[in-house]
């Protein structure tokens, strides 16, 4: 019950009293929407083509940053959770082909705005449930009027198909939660990854053909 009793408090401390600490983590995201807002308008006036399918942000909410504070056992204060929480302004961009992907990370690498800090790629390295994305911890440049933040973000970025399954991969869970997901299910996910993995490659292949 204390534990109860603790969390609510801080839950509610966090509402009331961190609202400039989540304003900055606002203002990154919109400068990373507003970074690719451009370059995408700028590859399809230029090429006529953009890798970018769709995109989408999001701050973490008060409470999921409470749990996941609670999980790595941060303490309650506002320079410990920056420094050890880097996700709390997140980014995930959609492409089509597997190497827009990497098209983009490279964009990312190459921009002075922005400093990658960390790479997982789980393209590469599924996970073992058969998640793929490649995984960028960034600092973007937020430039304010009498000062410059470099703010820490996550950015996401998979092909269309796999954001299906990661979808879909996300709602058995929730479905499920409290309980595990049968193994019959979680091993059909698997190769269900894998298949749609294999798709992706062979429209890489056939769009590298024919740009030939």
């Amino acid at each position: 019950m204390k534990l109860q009793v603790n969390r609510i408090e801080m839950f509610e401390l966090i509402q009331k009293s961190w609202g400039a600490f989540f304003h900055k983590y606002e203002m990154a995201l919109n400068e990373l929407q507003s970074d690719f807002q451009i370059i995408d308008l700028e590859w399809k006036t230029k090429f006529g083509y953009s890798p970018i399918e769709h995109m989408k942000a999001r701050v973490k909410n008060p409470l999921s940053l409470l749990k996941k504070m609670e999980k790595k056992n941060i303490p309650f204060n506002q320079a410990a959770v920056c420094e050890q929480i880097r996700d709390i302004a997140g980014m995930r961009i959609v492409t089509t082909f597997i190497d827009d992907v990497y098209m983009l990370k490279q964009h990312i690498e190459n921009r002075e705005d922005m400093r990658v800090v960390q790479v997982k790629d789980y393209i590469e390295n599924p996970k073992a449930s058969g998640y793929k994305s490649l995984h960028l911890v960034v600092e973007t440049q937020v430039i304010l009027s009498e000062d410059v933040l470099w703010v820490p973000a996550e950015i996401q970025l998979r092909t269309s198909s796999m954001d299906f399954w990661a979808s879909t991969e996300h709602k058995l869970n929730y479905k499920y939660q409290g309980g595990a997901v049968p193994q019959e299910a979680k091993d059909q996910l698997v190769e269900l990854s894998k298949a749609s993995f294999s798709w992706d490659q062979q429209m890489s292949e056939l769009r590298n053909q024919l740009l030939k």
